[in-house]
């Protein structure tokens, strides 16, 4: 059998299980929570699901900590299952949990993964996902568990219990997800809802001496790199306008490009770090970041830097861009799916907006 065949079969059966699973049409219906409701669900061990990446990690913390300081005199134990794309911030919420495990890859050891979890007879699972997501949907029908939680959308009949999905265009992420924690009676007070970590002070870059400036060439996907022109540009307006240091944060495969920056002054590259900490500990060593990468954006949330975020065009359909939370921030958002009618003018007029606010 050829390849172009199997791959067909693949698809066919994909799309099967996925209109079956996000057919509303249910025997039984999901019981809908719509306030903070004490003692819906009254568990002993809860799995989370908190795939995709590192960002949407950092945007749950909130609901992490709320659900754990409500349940640690319980005895109630809570396991999560992050993807490859986001156990990098393991360290960060691992306070939080009994057990993390990753989603593998291979199909093969997912199989093996998800007998495991069925073993461990989850009284709960909770999907944190405010689309539909077919993995969750899978890995819920495949446990078991006596209840699933999660926001009502496409796949709600996998749930047990769901929660009114917030209005995605006037409500934040990180507002968002604290609504499931309404089964437990919880509501999450505006302190309880920092995004703060755990990141001991920076030991890799030299020793600070002014004021330091971050700025992040690029994020999870190409599409989000601005252009080594206008960043050779912005430092150069930075340079005339300001009296700062400047730190260069860029992933590996930026590494080649990012040495154009070479001959400016006051200029000096992060190391790169694969140790999410390390990373998050040099952010928060900056007075101010620049950064077109969502993530970044969460670690600055985390530590109340300033943050001049760039953003591209998203249809409003689906909803408000992941913005800077509870900090002090310029958001610039492009007319287009790209960054390149942002100009080198436009960051250095929002950086001097930021700096004066």
């Amino acid at each position: 059998m050829s390849r172009k065949t199997l791959k067909s079969i693949e698809l066919f059966i994909k799309n099967s299980l996925k209109s079956i699973i996000f057919n509303k049409e249910s025997r039984v219906s999901p019981q809908v929570v719509a306030e903070p409701s004490p003692n819906i669900l009254n568990c002993n061990k809860i799995l989370l699901l908190r795939p995709d990446r590192i960002g949407d990690v950092l945007v749950s913390i909130p609901f992490f900590r709320n659900l754990s300081e409500h349940l640690k005199d319980k005895n109630v134990k809570i396991d999560i299952l992050l993807s490859s794309k986001n156990i990098v911030t393991k360290p960060a919420i691992q306070e939080y949990f009994n057990e993390i495990y990753c989603l593998p890859r291979n199909l093969l050891s997912v199989v093996r993964l998800i007998k495991k979890l069925k073993l461990k007879k989850y009284d709960l699972i909770i999907d944190l996902l405010d689309n539909p997501s077919f993995t969750s949907s899978l890995i819920i029908k495949a446990i078991k568990p006596r209840y699933s939680l999660g926001f009502d959308k496409e796949n709600r009949n996998v749930y047990t219990h769901i929660v009114p999905l917030p209005d995605k265009s006037k409500v934040h992420i990180v507002e968002r997800i604290c609504h499931l924690l309404h089964p437990f009676g919880i509501v999450a007070e505006e302190n309880s809802k920092s995004l703060f970590f755990q990141a001991p002070d920076d030991e890799l870059l030299p020793l600070k001496k002014k004021k330091r400036i971050g700025i992040n060439l690029s994020g999870s996907s190409p599409e989000k790199f601005w252009g080594i022109q206008n960043f050779k540009k912005l430092i150069e307006y930075i340079n005339d306008k300001f009296d700062f240091e400047i730190v260069i944060f860029a992933t590996g495969k930026y590494k080649e490009i990012s040495k154009e920056l070479n001959n400016f002054n006051n200029v000096y590259f992060a190391p790169f770090q694969n140790d999410f900490i390390k990373f998050a500990s040099m952010v928060k060593s900056c007075d101010v970041l620049i950064t077109p990468d969502t993530s970044t954006v969460h670690i600055a949330s985390a530590f109340q830097i300033p943050v001049v975020a760039l953003y591209t065009y998203q249809d409003p359909k689906f909803g408000m861009p992941w913005f800077p939370y509870k900090t002090k921030s310029i958001t610039l958002i492009s007319k287009h799916n790209f960054y390149s009618d942002i100009s080198p003018e436009d960051v250095l007029n929002g950086l001097i907006k930021l700096l004066e606010s």
